[in-house]
């Protein structure tokens, strides 16, 4: 008795990623799947901006949680006040200082942090702008904006599955390449999973098929910002790289 065998899909890009499932059409080859975008920031000639929201942000629970960290906070600090010992008053006063901090990060991650992470495709470049920010743990610091730069040419298309709390869910990640290989040098996010995971594929081929100089493409699916979203603060990007990502020249 014979048996088939089945050879399984094997990653095109190495070194292959631990949750890949996954590999999308180069993005100077025809796309096969229709191209659809959920929301849209800008569309012109010259570039095309595509926001990335952060979903974790819970409005009302985020602000009770604050409430309680600064009720917290008050109760330690009268706490400390109200004895007649310089070593209580000490620990009371530090004991206060821990879910006052707290609260205050939990006002700057719905208030003034920029959630939005959106990135921008130049197609006069051809270059990829990805809008970055590192937030420091410390409630007092603003975020660290940061703007990587890539060669639209050196970018390949992958979907991964992430299993870890919080971010569980298939994203469409952009792996960057040495030039003219499949040798995997930096690995981002480029969108992550709303419904189904074709919808992954779609973004890809929207992408791919606006920097190939298409302007037969669809409205996004959504109008305006998610519920989730509001109040919100606008991103702005570093004034030099803001004019470098919307010029052609």
């Amino acid at each position: 008795m014979s048996f088939m065998q089945f050879e399984y899909p094997k990653p095109r890009l190495h070194p292959k990623h631990n949750n890949w499932c996954e590999d999308l059409p180069e993005n100077h080859e025809p796309q096969l799947v229709p191209p659809q975008l959920r929301w849209l920031t800008e569309r012109n000639d010259i570039y095309l901006e595509v926001p990335r929201y952060r979903i974790e942000v819970m409005w009302g629970a985020g602000i009770v949680l604050a409430i309680l960290f600064f009720a917290f906070s008050i109760f330690f600090g009268c706490f400390g006040l109200i004895m007649d010992d310089g070593a209580a008053l000490c620990f009371g006063l530090l004991s206060a200082l821990i879910p006052f901090s707290a609260g205050l990060w939990v006002l700057k991650v719905h208030f003034v942090e920029p959630r939005s992470q959106p990135i921008r495709l130049n197609r006069k470049r051809q270059k990829l702008y990805v809008y970055n920010y590192k937030q420091p743990w410390q409630p007092w610091r603003k975020a660290i904006t940061r703007i990587r730069v890539y060669n639209w040419a050196d970018i390949h298309g992958e979907v991964h599955f992430e299993s870890t709390p919080g971010i569980r869910g298939y994203h469409l990640y952009g792996a960057l390449c040495e030039p003219g290989t499949h040798q995997v040098v930096e690995r981002f996010v480029l969108a992550k999973e709303w419904g189904e995971r074709e919808q992954l594929n779609q973004i890809w081929s929207y992408l791919c098929m606006y920097m190939q100089h298409d302007d037969e493409l669809p409205p996004p699916r959504e109008a305006g910002t998610p519920d989730f979203w509001q109040p919100r603060k606008a991103d702005a990007w570093p004034e030099a790289m803001e004019r470098e990502s919307t010029s052609s020249s």
